[in-house]
């Protein structure tokens, strides 16, 4: 009897939270049918998983998850610039949301290990944290992909939103290196980064593992609009 009891007034603590502090979409505030889910109409334009096709040389494919200006850009904004960790559920939501689909499963096949786009550690002392790290490492280990931190980020940038593709590569050359003691010597990498641009950050980490002898490097970005 007291069991049944207490799994009442669990019950009934329940819903006074949901009634009191209903679920709503991260995104656009609207009730959502759990908390930190998407709402139905979000979902419909965030999910945009699909490949780019205009790859820089040294990488042997890039796919993007959702699209970034339509999509997640106030998740990623908030998360990068607000310090808004609230957001990392409605996101990790998204990436089980693919994490089955056939285009994600054929993409992932052939890899050995994933390697996080590293901040500088000016930059980490400021935020607290490498988001991308935060977006992918569970998801990672769900997918059975050991992470490493193979490379160093050795060159503080400025913000390069405001920056073209020319002047991008410019700035990040030899921004990174190998870490100590990393070996990625005949393995397939995949290099996993919160938005992918213009390319000019990854193809610049490809550029030092494809050199320490890396096999191939495959990008997968949680946003994009690939130019679009």
């Amino acid at each position: 009897m007291l069991e049944k009891i207490l799994d009442l007034g669990k019950f009934l603590a329940a819903t006074l939270i949901y009634i009191v502090y209903p679920p709503v979409c991260p995104k656009c505030g609207e009730i959502a049918d759990d908390y930190g889910a998407l709402c139905e109409e979000c979902a419909k334009k965030i999910f945009h998983v699909s490949a780019e096709k205009n790859l820089p040389e040294n990488l042997s494919g890039v796919m993007r998850i959702t699209k970034y200006r339509e999509g997640t850009r106030e998740l990623l904004l908030r998360l990068k610039f607000e310090n808004d960790l609230s957001v990392l559920p409605a996101i990790h939501k998204i990436l089980a949301e693919v994490s089955d689909r056939d285009e994600i499963q054929n993409f992932l096949a052939g890899v050995d290990a994933a390697v996080y786009v590293p901040i500088h550690k000016d930059r980490m002392k400021e935020r607290g944290y490498n988001q991308t790290e935060l977006i992918f490492r569970d998801w990672l280990t769900a997918q059975k992909i050991p992470a490493g931190n193979f490379l160093v980020r050795v060159k503080s940038t400025p913000r390069l939103f405001k920056f073209g593709s020319a002047e991008r590569r410019e700035i990040l050359h030899d921004a990174f290196k190998l870490a100590e003691g990393a070996d990625v010597r005949g393995k397939n990498i995949l290099i996993v980064d919160d938005i992918y641009t213009t390319g000019a950050t990854v193809s610049e980490c490809a550029r030092v593992l494809l050199g320490a002898g890396a096999a191939k490097i495959f990008v997968l970005a949680l946003a994009s609009d690939f130019g679009e």
